[in-house]
């Protein structure tokens, strides 16, 4: 199965956003693609602006590359044992 506009955009720098409109209410989660077919959803939030506020992706680029820190490095101790 395959998903893409309006239901998936993609954000640059191996980011995603999931787009769901309820009752017309516009709601984002930002997510990436981690090793393989995992989903790692990083930040969600509701949508005022036309634009993906630059605020909202700052702060999924934080969780972002939080993640990354604490899964190499428990993949790293992993390794020396």
């Amino acid at each position: 199965m395959e998903l893409g506009m309006p239901y998936i955009k993609p954000l640059g720098d191996k980011l995603y956003e999931i787009r769901a409109d309820v009752n017309r209410n516009a709601f984002r989660v930002v997510y990436f693609l981690y090793t393989g077919r995992r989903f790692i959803l990083l930040h969600g939030f509701q949508k005022k602006a036309q634009k993906t506020p630059t605020k909202e992706l700052a702060r999924a680029r934080t969780y972002l590359e939080d993640f990354l820190e604490r899964n190499t490095e428990s993949t790293d101790l992993e390794q020396e044992d």
